[in-house]
């Protein structure tokens, strides 16, 4: 494994390193959670590409890349936009418009030299079935992240059947997984089997940790995950990056930002390494 890239200021690794999701709970200006973030020790960043947090932070999504790698940190992969990700697989103008964003989202990564996109391919426990207009859609889309050199990495959510049938039904080398550990844990029947079943297509991670009942986005090793298993098939896997952590929902009054990061990524050492 290693983290190493042109977009980071992190030295060469031959080791795991460890990530952190951008937005971890705290009302803080970003150029301020950046920094306790490295201060922390994580030496990778997960990104979120929509402007959502733009009025909150005061920057878009292109000045907080700046803002991110400025800070030492390196950029392995951006999160794309989920909330209307049903619209994909529709017969309708909403559909379209969709695809027209994400087609936008990639050429802007290229431009940004992020290398992996997050992609929801569906939401909820009963989404829309697989559709030729759909699939129609994201052959446009890896078409585009092939000429662009982004790699897409499409995430296990509630529902796997429209993964597994994208991932089982298109044969790209830019197209393949992206590992979440909660969702895994707490919605799937066969937890860590889609580790094994795409392990030579594992792009990205997002790992937290739950009691199996909810996706409670814990630190590794505060529910019942079982993080031996998990690290080794990330390990044995093609993935090629940091162990980076997603848990961002404990936020606690009695800790300060610095604080809660040290936690975090402690319990990622004592638990992943």
């Amino acid at each position: 494994m290693s983290i190493i890239g042109k977009n980071s200021q992190v030295p060469e690794s031959e080791t795991p390193g460890f990530g952190q999701f951008i937005w971890f709970g705290y009302q803080i200006p970003i150029p301020e959670r950046v920094r306790l973030i490295r201060l922390a020790g994580f030496e990778t960043a997960l990104h979120w590409w929509d402007n959502s947090f733009a009025q909150t932070d005061g920057y878009t999504r292109e000045q907080q890349v700046d803002i991110i790698r400025g800070g030492g940190l390196f950029i392995e992969n951006a999160h794309l936009r989920f909330e209307s990700i049903n619209d994909i697989w529709l017969d309708s103008v909403k559909g379209q418009e969709l695809l027209d964003v994400y087609l936008s989202d990639i050429d802007r990564l290229a431009v940004h030299e992020i290398p992996v996109a997050v992609f929801h391919l569906s939401k909820g426990l009963e989404p829309p079935p697989v559709t030729g207009k759909g699939m129609e859609r994201i052959f446009k889309l890896i078409e585009r992240a092939e000429k662009r050199g982004v790699k897409i990495a499409v995430e296990n959510v509630t529902n796997n059947q429209t993964l597994e049938t994208v991932l089982d039904g298109v044969d790209s080398p830019m197209l393949g997984l992206c590992y979440d550990s909660g969702h895994d844990y707490a919605f799937s029947e066969t937890p860590y089997s889609i580790l094994d079943k795409y392990a030579d297509r594992l792009f990205a991670v997002h790992l937290h940790d739950n009691m199996g009942e909810s996706d409670d986005h814990l630190a590794p090793g505060e529910g019942k995950i079982d993080w031996k298993t998990v690290r080794d098939k990330i390990i044995n896997s093609a993935y090629n990056g940091s162990f980076t952590l997603e848990s961002d929902r404990q936020v606690s009054t009695a800790q300060s930002p610095l604080e809660y990061l040290r936690f975090h990524y402690n319990k990622a050492l004592e638990n992943l390494l």
